[in-house]
């Protein structure tokens, strides 16, 4: 409003000094002249301001908490989950796996449905809901296995066991048994796990509540295959030591895409999760100190090969199981010299196949890797 008033009072002092009286038709005649920066200020001034842009959330939506709890009376396993929606639009809010189906859900109106190997909620609401999904438990000696979906907070809880029964948790290769009343922190990042109702003799050798090694990878051999355009191909055979039924757990390199999997040459379909972490489950072996050979192939893209000479990083699968040793053959095409670096060590063994052989020993949550350096070899 200044600027106008300021632009108003000049115009009229210089209409006092002029002889000729003023009325409209000398005022539409008269010239008002302001420097650039004055206009756009006063033009600035006239247009409406601009509302701040809209934040978006990291994430649309979530899973915040789950709290599943058993009771053996009814044969129920109860999850009470916390999702949130954070942005007025349609969302699908993964709650669990669908390999094993809710028998009920509360509240009834509630949205859930199947997507991508996942029960989901589907909301388009903002703000916190609350939903109760009910599972079936099976029947002593019969494991329950459930997929969890990914949690900040998670739990389980087992308000009563029958006198004489133990309760057994197996995720991963990590087992944890209760033989009283109690709560078990579940993992955050989700994946599989299985409840079995045992009688407590037959878990009497197992220690309560803690980790124990059910499987050892007695021995491991991988073959990695690069073209001259970078294509690269692993294939792997693990053989695994078990008495139970356990999971392999495998986190695949960066950027690898699963092929194939098999279990003693019977195809298997790993469970997927985040990062390109896998888990294959191995049956129960019909006798103690049995063994499991598990095969699988990975590719992945690295850049095309240099013409004289070049680097590239290769790595393995990692695993929180303890492995005796693992072998490694990595191929490149011929005419290449190569040497490496990384935590593995050359094989001294005169080796018969073509390529560079390395070795990793007594190793667990490591994963073998190599920066091979190759040179096109000189021919006098």
């Amino acid at each position: 409003m200044k600027p106008y008033m300021l632009l108003l009072l000049g115009a009229s002092s210089l209409l006092a000094q002029t002889e000729k009286p003023v009325t409209t038709a000398t005022l539409d005649e008269s010239e008002v002249r302001i420097t650039y920066g004055e206009l756009k200020r006063l033009v600035a001034a006239t247009l409406p301001k601009e509302a701040p842009a809209a934040v978006k959330p990291p994430v649309q939506a979530a899973l915040l908490s789950t709290a599943y709890q058993i009771d053996v009376k009814a044969g129920t396993i109860i999850a009470e989950m916390q999702v949130e929606s954070f942005e007025a639009a349609w969302q699908a809010v993964p709650l669990a796996g669908a390999a094993s189906g809710a028998i009920s859900v509360e509240p009834k109106d509630a949205r859930i449905v199947v997507n991508e190997d996942h029960l989901c909620l589907v909301t388009d609401q903002t703000g916190a809901q609350s939903v109760k999904l009910t599972f079936a438990l099976a029947k002593e000696g019969q494991g329950t296995t459930l997929h969890l979906a990914a949690s900040p907070v998670a739990s389980l809880e087992v308000k009563e066991l029958p006198e004489g029964k133990v309760l057994r948790l197996q995720s991963g290769v990590t087992t944890q048994t209760l033989a009283t009343a109690g709560i078990l922190a579940l993992p955050a990042i989700g994946g599989e796990i299985t409840l079995t109702l045992e009688d407590a003799r037959k878990a009497s050798q197992t220690p309560l509540a803690g980790p124990t090694d059910d499987a050892i990878i007695s021995a491991a051999a991988y073959t990695t295959q690069v073209v001259r355009d970078g294509s690269v191909l692993t294939e792997g055979a693990i053989t695994v030591r078990h008495d139970h039924p356990v999971k392999l757990v495998l986190q695949l390199p960066e950027a690898t895409k699963l092929l194939q999997c098999h279990v003693n040459a019977d195809p298997v379909r790993p469970t997927l999760g985040e990062a390109s972490r896998i888990e294959i489950p191995l049956d129960d072996p019909t006798t103690d100190g049995a063994e499991s050979e598990v095969k699988l192939s990975f590719t992945s893209t690295l850049t095309a090969l240099q013409a004289a000479e070049g680097e590239l990083a290769l790595a393995l699968p990692e695993t929180p199981l303890f492995a005796k040793q693992i072998d490694w053959n990595v191929q490149l095409p011929t005419g290449y010299d190569l040497s490496f670096t990384g935590n593995v060590d050359p094989v001294t063994d005169k080796p018969t196949a073509p390529g560079l052989h390395l070795r990793k020993s007594l190793c667990r949550d490591q994963q073998p890797q190599a920066r091979i350096t190759y040179r096109k070899r000189t021919t006098n």
